[in-house]
Formats: C-alpha cells, sequence, structure tokens
C-alpha cells in the first residue's frame, strides 16, 4: 500500500460496526492501567477480538444495534452488553476513522477512538465526591509501520501525545494512552490533527484527520449514556 497520498487528502469514515474501537484492548487487557513499555506481549486473546472488529458484519453472531450520533467529523457511539455477572452495561465511545482512496475502495489509514476507563468501583474524593474517568485514546494504523518509531498525534501545529503500538494484528498496529486535561484541551481546540507515523521502508508519513466535532462528541461522552 502506498501512502504518498495521506498528506493532501483524506476522508471520514461512517461507523457501522457494533464492536467499539476503544473496548476492544480494554476488553482483552483491562487497560486503564499505565500503557505498556515498547516490546511488552498482548495478550493472547487481544488478536482474537480485534480481528472481530475487523471481520465482515456476516461472520459475526447477532449483536445490538450501535446508537450513534454524528458531531461534525467525529461520531459518539454506544452499544449495550452484559458484564460477566449477567448485570447490564453500556460503552460508549467518541470515535473517527480517516480513510484515502485506493482505486475504488476506501482505505482505513489512521482510526481514533476516546473512551472513559472502564469502572471498576466508585472512588470518591474528599467530601464524597466521585473522581472523574480517566479518558483513554486508542488508535489503529496499517501494518506495516517502523514500531520503535511510534505514533505522534498533533492538534494544529503543536505536538500533543506520542503513542508507543501495543501489538499489531491483520486489523492493523493498536496503541492506547490515557489522555490529561492538557491533552484534551489541546485536542478539542483546534481544528485539525495531524498522525506522524514511520513505515518500514523509512518513509516518513503524516495522516491528516479532523477534529470538528470532538469537543461535542466529548461532552456526550461525559453524561450518562442513555438507551
Amino acid at each position: 500500500m502506498t501512502f504518498a497520498v495521506l498528506n493532501d487528502m483524506f476522508s471520514v469514515k461512517n461507523f457501522a460496526s457494533v464492536i467499539l474501537v476503544s473496548s476492544v484492548l480494554y476488553a482483552s487487557s483491562g487497560m486503564g492501567q499505565e500503557q505498556p513499555a515498547a516490546g511488552a506481549a498482548a495478550p493472547t486473546n487481544a488478536g482474537t477480538q480485534q480481528d472481530a472488529a475487523a471481520a465482515p458484519a456476516g461472520q459475526q453472531q447477532p449483536a445490538p444495534q450501535a446508537r450513534v450520533q454524528k458531531f461534525d467529523d467525529w461520531y459518539y457511539r454506544c452499544v449495550d452488553g452484559k458484564a460477566a455477572d449477567g448485570s447490564a452495561t453500556t460503552s460508549c465511545e467518541a470515535a473517527q476513522i480517516a480513510t484515502v482512496k485506493q482505486g475504488e475502495q476506501s482505505v482505513n489509514v489512521l482510526t481514533l477512538a476516546i473512551a472513559k476507563t472502564p469502572a471498576t468501583s466508585a472512588p470518591t474524593q474528599k467530601g464524597g465526591k466521585p473522581v472523574a474517568s480517566d479518558l483513554v485514546l486508542t488508535t489503529v494504523v496499517p501494518l506495516n509501520m517502523y514500531l520503535p518509531a511510534g505514533l505522534g498525534i498533533d492538534a494544529g501545529d503543536k505536538p500533543v501525545v506520542q503513542l508507543v503500538y501495543r501489538n499489531c494484528n491483520q486489523a492493523g498496529c493498536w496503541s492506547q494512552q490515557k489522555l490529561d486535561a492538557k491533552m484534551v484541551a489541546a485536542l478539542t481546540k483546534a481544528a485539525d490533527g495531524v498522525g506522524h507515523v514511520q513505515m518500514m521502508n523509512g518513509q516518513k508519513v503524516n495522516i491528516k484527520f479532523s477534529l470538528k466535532g470532538l469537543a461535542a462528541a466529548l461532552d456526550a461522552l461525559e453524561k450518562p449514556a442513555s438507551n
């Protein structure tokens, strides 16, 4: 695959899958802890769940329809499910897929998904106020990346976050990183972003994406999910 066009053009793909990008690594690893160091082994079941996210819908078991709201170039998606104890759960994320045209097909070149860390308890601050959930960015890029270079994300013309690749499978190369308040502010105030990657042949590529609508999508994410 050639990435020569990524510096000049991209489009945003609609979300039809009911599998949330951000939940794939959580389900396999209990992420929400610190991002693993470069070279850390991925959980053994991560590949299976990530592959399922990329497989044709016809090969999946029947699943509930995702509830989707569009905010400019970002989507807020929620999917209902069940926890291990059988209780009802709702998982949500703010997401975008940047694509480029390869002939007649649209090819995913950068998937971005932001979600809250999974709730394992209800921690409170002094005075009984609940502690705000952390936001975590999950990304997927195509294969054939030079892994030690990682993935850099800029907002406007300023670097915001550098991600370490967690693992790769047929769906692409995955990374995940907590976002602090400064990172979130930078992303929501800018109109455009750029992802910086390096391919195995040494070519450095800039993947443009839109940040329009991210602030509104994150506002929806912070509110209690409704059916």
